[in-house]
């Protein structure tokens, strides 16, 4: 079993580092030359996209929501650690390991709860057409982008979730998957 979910592991990890990453940064440079086209158009020619700003927002914001996924694999994100930092300090190791599995629990959660009611949300703006302020650009894929980005990251979470379980139960499952920092389980 344990072999079978490292594979599947290994593949959603590779998917979402490989494929989501690098699709991720070709967005973001889009959306930040076609920003460096917008200065050049509006401040030496005088004139611009109607549509450019929206594009430039939709795109960047768009690129930093699947990356969300890519970091949440890697145990990348934005973390307070100064309760991992203490329990360590105070050599409570087991204690840091079963708020690290609550915390991933809790990240499951939150983003399993934002993908159930978001993809109410971007079915609808793909049903009513829904389009950005510039009425050019259709809104749902990029409602997508951040759909998708939720639900690597719940993948991501439920994976990471079950390696915090076995480090509690002191075995150690995707050896070659980061944990917390200063955390080997």
């Amino acid at each position: 079993m344990d072999q079978v979910l490292d594979n599947i592991y290994k593949a959603l990890r590779f998917f979402t580092d490989k494929i989501v990453g690098y699709f991720a940064a070709l967005i973001m440079i889009g959306g930040t030359g076609l920003a460096l086209v917008e200065i050049v158009r509006r401040y030496i020619l005088g004139v611009t996209f109607h549509w450019g700003q929206d594009a430039v927002t939709y795109f960047v914001v768009g690129s930093i929501c699947l990356f969300f996924a890519v970091t949440q694999a890697r145990r990348s994100h934005l973390a307070m650690s100064i309760v991992f930092d203490l329990l360590k300090a105070k050599k409570k190791l087991r204690a840091a390991m079963y708020l690290r599995a609550l915390v991933s629990f809790l990240s499951l959660c939150f983003y399993a709860a934002f993908v159930w009611y978001g993809w109410p949300a971007v079915e609808r703006a793909w049903m009513m057409g829904a389009t950005t302020q510039s009425m050019l650009l259709v809104i749902w894929p990029f409602q997508a982008m951040l759909l998708l980005g939720f639900i690597l990251m719940a993948l991501a979470a439920a994976f990471q979730l079950y390696q915090d379980i076995q480090a509690i139960r002191g075995r150690k499952v995707f050896p070659w998957a980061e944990t917390e920092e200063g955390l080997e389980i």
